[in-house]
């Protein structure tokens, strides 16, 4: 194939014959193979016919082209053959009479390619004087045969699309012929004598007149398939390209890293077009412009694959869209089960495992049974991502192909260099990029400052082009404290800054502006659990938010300026908000309820938030008893969890009940399995009620941390609990708390210290504002490792991150104590801890 870039793609013909024998370096093997055959074909006497079987950017058209140039040029094929090379689509041919005419233009034009014009006007002039008189439907054939006697040259065909040419053939109109195709035993015949044309095709498929028994062309042609390029060849071809286009660094990156090879074979499917257009885009480098290169690839490919998608029928269509957008838990390596896409698609098992064998053999669909079960997969992966870039105008179907895209084209290292890199890309574009790379295997050190970076670009797309934040992100691509913030910075945009002068808003969210190191302070400042001030202003925020979603449900400006202004500096902070602050407040009869319920749904959102005392649990529970009736299990069951992480266990089981009374959540599942463990109740029942939350919501993570620590700590059940935690980590791999606990496990249960570390450290390179994994890192290198200065580290960086916090005091006492002899600073620490 010729792999020039650009625009002679699609249209490899427009290449000169020198261009063309250059950069063809893949389908060598075939190309030899023909030229040979076609070295032995006779003058005169019985030929082979061959078809050429491949996916559409396979190489047919490419190979054809040069099998003509051979025929023009090679000394021991031009004296006895001449090519004839049709256009890929032969719109004009309507029937068999059609194509002999079509072969005399096509020898017309290869006579003016030779520099014979006289013999090429001369045939001209002939066709138009016999198609005159309404010939006979051989006239074609019978002139095409007399010229190229007169040339001595034995003409091929070289027909690409050559099943679209029978189809048009074996018609008249609209209406069929006779299914045993009349048209087909005439062309078969032309084809059978010892002066015939010879015959070399290319199609996407062997279609009913190649393989059915009865019909005219079964073994008449061998057919040679054109499948995915091998490693080997895919890296002849980028190492060509990498010469010719004078990118000698593309050529040192593939070298360094031979696994990249492997993941764009992968990503292209082995198909020659593809690697062609990516190639440019690996020779660009990663940026955020990769971005709008990517959705020109896809762009440039949609006229081709929208076509291929189309001619499927409609079930066949459904298949193919849940081939690419499909997303489950199961622990496949290879694709998905029929059983597993039919879910998916709404369509019967058996419905769906029919559509496959088709979608196997036009050659669209792979399948292996090497891990376990029958898996399918699309197998041309650019065409899986051109449907899932399709599937929807939201940012997560994009960067799901955009992820799968960057992860095969470059290094994490290469990428990262380029995150804060100038660049012309849109705003949009930029946020794509962002959560693409926070969504890379080996990126989940810096996930939270893309996120946050994702986030301030989808704002200033918002602002310069309109909508709103949630048309461009689709819910769960950004961690729910993020959305919230994001959500809240817009409100801000729109409302003059909401009272915050530019320095509290950006102490507050972050601006654009910060680095990354920055966004991920910022980020991990907004999210601590015990941050009083930016949680007071947060709040604020919230309320500010909810204020206009009830002035839109009729609440009164001048009933929320009295609990707004009057109240925000003191009353805010919503573990000590009771429902006598909210009742002083001098709101109407008729607006009190409407804010009673949004206060109690606030505490619900609220993950760390505590009461103080059961009084206040019980009038909070009392309080949505009247006010927040109509609340959502979720909603119920976020109460729930508030009750339980205060030890108010019996507030949170009424809470529970009434998130049962209702349609029953993932959410209200997870409280009772959580509930149920920490007031030892029914272990038994505990992990059942984990599981239900899994079946309900199998991409939540709580209730697999839940389940590991109650195989921990109620049940023994150790390897299990490490598969659980594993699993949490999968679904939530920014969230440092499973780490943590997988630490714990080593630690404790397993005896595996050095992993112990390794988890641990984990848990503190994702969240490294925790003070938690640093104490239980110098507990780990002290009492187990005895490595008791760099205990003694961790020690002080619990304390640097948490100075209230007494068990690293009492941690670092005994250090001193027991193990470094150092008695006033353990005296000192001791004291410090009782302090």
């Amino acid at each position: 194939m010729s792999t020039t870039t650009g625009q002679h793609l699609y249209n490899p013909d427009w290449l000169s014959d020198e261009a063309l024998v250059n950069n063809f370096v893949a389908r060598m093997d075939e190309f030899t193979f023909l030229r040979d055959e076609l070295a032995r074909a006779p003058l005169e006497g019985n030929v082979q016919h061959y078809l050429l079987v491949g996916l559409r950017g396979s190489g047919k058209t490419t190979l054809l082209k040069r099998l003509a140039v051979a025929i023009r040029s090679d000394t021991d094929l031009q004296n006895h053959l001449i090519a004839l090379s049709f256009p890929e689509e032969l719109y004009q041919v309507k029937d068999l009479t059609d194509f002999w005419w079509a072969s005399c233009d096509a020898l017309a034009d290869e006579l003016d390619r030779l520099k014979k014009s006289k013999q090429a006007d001369q045939l001209i002039s002939r066709v138009e004087q016999i198609r005159v008189n309404k010939p006979a439907s051989d006239a074609g054939l019978k002139l095409l045969q007399q010229t190229c006697a007169e040339l001595r040259r034995r003409p091929v065909l070289l027909v690409d699309n050559l099943d679209l040419v029978f189809r048009r053939i074996e018609k008249t109109g609209r209406k069929p012929k006779d299914p045993n195709a009349a048209a087909y035993w005439a062309l078969r015949e032309a084809l059978s004598t010892t002066y015939s044309p010879i015959v070399i095709g290319g199609s996407v498929r062997l279609s009913e007149p190649f393989t059915d028994y009865d019909k005219a062309f079964y073994d008449f042609f061998i057919p040679k398939y054109l499948g995915k390029l091998s490693l080997d060849q895919v890296q002849k071809v980028l190492n060509h390209l990498a010469e010719k286009q004078n990118a000698p660094e593309v050529k040192q990156r593939l070298q360094q890293r031979p696994a990249r090879v492997a993941s764009l074979y992968q990503l292209t499917g082995g198909n020659l077009r593809a690697l062609g257009l990516i190639f440019e885009l690996l020779r660009q480098g990663p940026s955020s412009r990769a971005v709008a290169d990517f959705e020109r690839l896809m762009d440039i490919t949609t006229p081709y694959y929208k076509a291929r998608f189309e001619d499927l029928s409609e079930q066949a269509q459904v298949v193919m869209h849940a081939l690419a957008v499909c997303r489950t838990s199961s622990s496949l390596h290879f694709g998905y089960t029929a059983a597993e896409l039919a879910r998916h698609a709404g369509l019967p098992t058996s419905t769906v495992s029919a559509q496959l064998d088709i979608l196997e053999r036009e050659g669209l669909v792979e399948k292996t049974a090497a891990h376990g079960r029958m898996q399918y997969r699309i197998s041309e992966q650019l065409f899986r991502l051109w449907l899932q870039m399709r599937s929807t105008r939201r940012v997560r179907q994009n960067v799901i192909g955009l992820t799968e895209f960057l992860e095969a084209m470059f290094d994490l290292e290469e990428i990262q260099q380029q995150l804060d890199d100038a660049n012309n890309a849109s705003p949009l574009s930029d946020a794509k990029f962002s959560l693409a790379v926070a969504e890379i295997s080996g990126a989940t050190p810096l996930r939270k400052g893309l996120e946050a970076r994702s986030a301030d670009c989808i704002l200033t797309h918002v602002k310069e082009q309109g909508g709103t934040f949630n048309d461009y992100i689709h819910p769960g691509d950004l961690p729910e404290n993020l959305t919230v913030f994001s959500q809240l910075r817009e409100w801000l945009q729109r409302h003059g800054g909401g009272g915050l002068n530019s320095e509290e808003q950006e102490a507050l969210l972050g601006s654009p502006q910060m680095n990354l190191e920055q966004k991920q302070h910022s980020v991990a400042a907004l999210c601590q659990e015990h941050g009083a001030k930016e949680e007071r202003a947060r709040i604020q925020l919230l309320l500010k938010a909810e204020r206009q979603r009830l002035l839109r449900d009729g609440l009164t400006e001048e009933d929320l300026n009295l609990l707004f202004h009057k109240r925000a500096q003191g009353l805010l902070l919503l573990p000590y908000l009771t429902p006598q602050d909210v009742e002083s407040a001098e709101l109407t009869a008729k607006n009190k309820t409407a804010f009673k319920a949004m206060i109690w749904r606030l505490v619900g959102a609220r993950e760390h938030i505590k009461f103080a005392s059961e009084q206040m649990a019980q009038e909070w529970l009392e309080w949505g008893l009247q006010y927040a009736r109509s609340a959502t299990s979720t909603a119920w069951a976020n109460v729930a969890g508030v009750m339980r992480r205060s030890k108010f266990h019996a507030q949170a089981q009424q809470a529970l009940e009434q998130a049962f009374d209702r349609e029953v959540s993932s959410c209200a599942w997870f409280e009772r399995g959580a509930l149920l463990s920490e007031v030892d109740g029914d272990v038994t029942k505990a992990e059942a009620a984990y599981r239900k939350a899994i079946e309900l919501d199998p991409d939540d993570a709580r209730p697999w941390n839940g389940l590991a620590i109650l195989f921990t700590e109620k049940l023994n059940r150790h390897e299990e609990a490490e598969s659980a935690y594993r699993k949490a980590i999968e679904l939530d791999p920014s969230n440092a708390w499973p780490w943590n606990n997988l630490a714990v496990l080593f630690t404790e249960k397993l005896n595996r210290h050095e992993e112990a570390e390794l988890a641990y450290r984990k848990a503190i390179e994702l969240d490294p504002s925790n003070a938690w994994p640093w104490n239980n890192l110098g507990n780990v290198l002290t009492d187990k490792l005895n490595r008791d200065e760099e205990a003694e580290s961790a020690y002080r960086k619990a304390i640097e991150l948490d100075p209230s916090n007494t068990l690293p005091w009492f941690n670092l006492a005994v250090l001193f104590t027991k193990k470094l002899n150092r008695h006033e600073e353990a005296e000192s620490a001791y004291r410090k801890a009782i302090e």
